[in-house]
């Protein structure tokens, strides 16, 4: 008997998760949604890894994956946040939900088709890290302005299909993680969470959400310096042959 049922139980575990969250925040239960959106991460997390254990990761593994994570940090979050504050907001509250959803789609579509190109780090933001960051700004028991959250989640769905890198923590990468930046948005999460503890979780994906806005910037800008330099170097290089 193939052991791959190991790995693909988790990830079943995980669009599980997702589902209850969806039925949870419709049932008004957000909390439980919001648990259940982290129980959701924790499974995704754990079958690639188990599937890399047990020697069983596969083409069917990735495609059930995709599928399970769409549901569980594309349109249970989206559901959650519109449930626990952007219903108040009528028909407009329900955009950022139908955004996270299909930006959500195109991001995984993107990634399952460049696997073989894309190394080092993720291009977009991670779905998780906008599924833990809307359970987590939920169970934090802070609510902002309806509007301001109406424009975060906006902001996830197309940090999602950017073409901004986020570290992925899984080997080499061609990026350079800048040191600066790295404290600068650790200083803002320790400063955040002194302020209000109960935010931490959130504030701890606001800082990673931040970083790679930052590090993709800075290291794009020293790209530029170098062709710059490059540019100069060449036409002097002829202006001495002349």
């Amino acid at each position: 008997m193939s052991k791959s049922w190991v790995a693909n139980l988790f990830t079943s575990a995980n669009i599980a998760f997702g589902t209850a969250s969806i039925i949870l925040s419709l049932n008004g239960d957000i909390e439980a949604a919001a648990f259940c959106i982290l129980a959701a991460m924790v499974s995704d997390a754990l079958d690639g890894r188990i599937a890399r254990v047990l020697g069983t990761a596969g083409p069917l593994g990735v495609e059930l994956d995709s599928l399970c994570d769409c549901t569980s940090f594309g349109v249970a979050p989206g559901i959650l946040l519109y449930a626990a504050q952007l219903h108040g907001m009528g028909g407009w509250g329900m955009i950022p939900a139908l955004f996270l959803a299909v930006c959500c789609a195109f991001r995984l579509a993107r990634f399952n088709i460049k696997t073989s190109t894309v190394h080092g780090y993720f291009e977009g933001l991670p779905c998780p890290t906008v599924g833990v960051f809307a359970a987590a700004y939920v169970l934090s028991g802070v609510q902002l302005w309806n509007w301001f959250v109406f424009l975060c989640a906006i902001g996830l769905a197309f940090l999602m299909v950017s073409e901004i890198h986020y570290p992925d923590n899984k080997g080499s990468s061609a990026d350079q993680l800048h040191l600066p930046v790295f404290l600068f948005c650790l200083a803002l999460f320790l400063l955040f969470t002194a302020m209000q503890p109960s935010v931490w979780a959130a504030a701890l994906c606001a800082a990673y959400i931040l970083f790679g806005m930052m590090n993709t910037w800075m290291n794009k800008k020293k790209k530029v310096r170098r062709l710059r330099k490059r540019y100069s170097s060449g036409r002097g290089d002829e202006g001495s042959e002349l």
